[in-house]
C-alpha cells in the first residue's frame, strides 16, 4: 500500500497517516511519501509509538519516503521472515 502526503497540510497528513497505519494488516508494507521534514519527524514519532511496526526512511530529491512494515503477531521486532522457495512461486 502507498500513500502520498506531499501536498497535504499538517496536521491532516499525520491524521491520514495514522488512519492508514491502523488499517493495514500484519505482514503488510506501507510506503509513505511526504515533502516536509517536520512531517517526517511527526510520522516517525507516530510509528515509534507502535511496537508492531518497523520502518526505514530515505530522502529522494524533493521528498522523503518512509517504508513501514507491520509485524506478524508472533514476529519479534528486528526479525525477518524467511520464505520457503516453494512459497515464492
Amino acid at each position: 500500500m502507498e500513500i502520498n502526503l506531499r501536498d497535504i497540510v499538517w496536521p491532516v497528513c499525520v491524521i491520514q497517516c495514522n488512519e492508514a497505519l491502523t488499517r493495514f494488516e500484519p505482514g503488510e508494507d506501507l510506503t509513505i511519501t511526504v515533502s516536509d521534514p517536520d512531517v517526517v519527524d511527526n510520522i516517525v514519532l507516530l510509528i515509534r509509538s507502535r511496537p508492531d511496526l518497523q520502518f526505514d526512511q530515505c530522502r529522494e530529491s524533493e521528498s522523503y519516503q518512509i517504508s513501514v512494515h507491520k509485524l506478524l503477531k508472533n514476529q519479534q521486532p528486528g526479525a525477518r521472515l524467511i520464505q520457503n522457495s516453494k512459497d515464492e512461486k
